[in-house]
């Protein structure tokens, strides 16, 4: 009996032991919170049972490999060679959730490694990871690595939308620097001793994008007090884009970093930014904290070429969504800009994404509103779906062309049921928004003449023409390639690349520049299935005015929403690869 006892005593302690193990569920970058890490870069670790039972502050500098709250993080070449130590940063272990950070050492190679966690007398599985040469990434004031740079200005006043102690908004002819992580190896420097190194002296093509404008900058290198740290020194020209929300992004050696976005004031003298949608008090609103409350409905039918036996059919899939919700000063940019006229410009985006989900989580409080129906032309009192306050409508999906014969099932309609003229949403009112109605006036919908492409061949410029549309209308081009890198196209790590361009409906035609197209990745010869996804649509949206597509509505806790909108995006999509 006493054997027996022993040996249950025994087997719950191993299981114990076992179950006080550390886990790594992610290794990232500090910066945009994504795969792949560079030499001199700052990462963290998550993952479960990594440190001891308290969060340990930001280690002073200079690190060191010495465990911190128990735990340390080595890297072993998978083709081989002696593992690496990480200069420990932190460790955090709050509520059941445990993560690392730490520094690259700036000598480390690129390839492939696996990570692992010693904590506490127990080493975690092997987590693999990638070491590139060069992974700028900037860090945001959110902290989920999209949303506003931490930028500031030659007065270290953080970059905001209004100007108030501490803060302030860029100026033309004035300079940024930019707080990231993961310009690469510098030759020279030394985590233990930290200083300023310029990697634009050593010959590393440095370049920041301001509004879709390249900048060269004045300095790109280690910060001298921080280790793993990167400035960047941006000078800004007199005729750079301003605004509230002015898309940002630094490439180095040919790598683009998150997008992320900055204000800028019209000139030297203006103490805010300026945004045809915002007003300074709101603005101001959300530089203290606070939060918006903005309804945004989105009308939707986008058409696609379809071959069967033979014959050539035009299929629109036709749709509503739409929601009211609270947005911060990070999230506002979820809501598309249309109250001014397009720019003719175009912006790329890239991001590391995963098939399993991923990226940062806007965390928005969604608000009731009620039943909410849509009227206009072929459409009578379509009722939405609510779902968790998200609204949704499917309208169907039409096909045309070839000799079909009519297809008498539900959701397939013979022509589309968006046309011209005018659709309205309104709301009965609910818990936290009350009655409301908004109306759009649609043009004629635009449709691109000869279609789009099935390959989209990034080496030369891609002109797409249209009809439809109109003089008032905004219309976008946007592009998106994603190529898996690593794991199963179930559950793998996808490179996304995504350009958006925008114009006037009255060109009737655009050109996407090589530039832009050679930024996104290329699909892969031969791939297997799903290894790869592109797509590619050119749409348009009337410009909002009062009475025509801007439209208020009251909240029941009192007062008005600070911004709605209704929109409607109606053109051609398409799923072509990207050579």
């Amino acid at each position: 009996m006493k054997r027996f006892s022993m040996s249950i005593v025994s087997s719950m302690a191993a299981a114990a032991a076992f179950a006080q193990a550390p886990t790594i569920t992610a290794v990232l970058d500090a910066g945009a919170y994504t795969s792949n890490l560079s030499p001199g870069i700052v990462f963290v670790v998550k993952g479960t049972n990594l440190c001891g039972t308290s969060a340990t502050a930001a280690a002073p500098a200079p690190y060191t490999t010495a465990p911190m709250g128990g735990a340390s993080i080595s890297l072993t070449p998978v083709a081989g060679g002696a593992a690496i130590s990480a200069y420990m940063v932190y460790c955090y272990n709050a509520s059941g959730l445990t993560q690392l950070a730490a520094e690259l050492p700036n000598g480390t190679a690129p390839g492939d490694y696996n990570v692992t966690v010693s904590s506490n007398g127990s080493t975690s599985a092997a987590f693999k990871t990638t070491v590139v040469a060069r992974k700028f990434e900037i860090l945001t004031l959110s902290g989920s690595g999209s949303g506003r740079a931490t930028v500031t200005d030659a007065n270290y006043q953080v970059n905001s939308f209004t100007t108030s102690s501490g803060k302030a908004p860029a100026k033309p002819t004035g300079a940024l620097i930019v707080w990231g992580t993961g310009l690469g190896a510098a030759v020279g420097y030394d985590a233990t001793a930290p200083a300023a190194l310029d990697f634009l002296a050593q010959g590393v093509d440095v370049k920041a994008i301001v509004g879709g404008v390249e900048v060269t900058p004045f300095f790109a290198g280690r910060n001298n007090v921080y280790p793993g740290l990167d400035n960047i020194g941006v000078p800004l020209p007199a005729n750079v884009p301003t605004g509230c929300t002015v898309s940002f992004q630094i490439r180095v050696a040919g790598q683009l970093s998150n997008m992320t976005m900055i204000s800028i004031a019209p000139d030297a003298n203006s103490s805010a930014c300026v945004d045809p949608q915002y007003s300074p008090s709101v603005l101001s609103k959300l530089d203290s904290g606070g939060v918006l409350n903005i309804g945004y409905f989105n009308l939707t039918s986008f058409a696609s070429n379809l071959s069967f036996q033979g014959q050539n059919f035009s299929t629109r899939v036709e749709a509503a969504s739409g929601a009211f919700a609270q947005y911060t000063s990070d999230t506002i940019t979820q809501i598309p800009n249309l109250a001014s006229a397009a720019s003719g410009t175009c912006s790329v985006y890239t991001a590391t994404t995963t098939s399993a989900g991923g990226g940062p989580v806007s965390n928005l409080k969604y608000l009731d509103a009620g039943a909410i129906t849509l009227n206009g032309p072929n459409v009578s009192n379509k009722a939405f779906t609510k779902t968790n306050n998200v609204y949704s409508l499917a309208l169907g999906t039409a096909i045309t062309g070839g000799n079909l014969p009519p297809i008498p099932i539900p959701g397939f309609n013979s022509q589309p049921l968006i046309t011209a003229g005018t659709y309205t949403v309104a709301g009965a009112g609910g818990a936290d928004v009350g009655a409301f109605s908004s109306s759009i006036n649609i043009h004629q919908p635009l449709s691109v003449t000869g279609g789009l492409p099935s390959t989209v061949n990034r080496s030369q410029n891609l002109t797409l023409n249209w009809t439809g549309s109109g003089s008032g209308d905004v219309v976008i081009i946007a592009g998106t390639s994603s190529v898996l890198v690593s794991g199963t196209p179930q559950n793998g790590t996808f490179n996304t690349g995504t350009f958006v361009c925008t114009t006037t409906g009255d060109k009737q035609t655009f050109t996407v520049p090589s530039s832009i197209l050679l930024q996104l990745p290329a699909s892969p010869a031969g791939g297997a299935p799903g290894s790869s996804v592109g797509t590619l649509e050119v749409f348009s949206t009337s410009t909002p005015t009062t009475g025509n597509g801007l439209f208020t509505a009251p909240l029941t806790a009192g007062g008005n929403t600070d911004f709605a909108l209704f929109t409607a995006g109606i053109g051609t999509t398409s799923l072509p690869t990207y050579q």
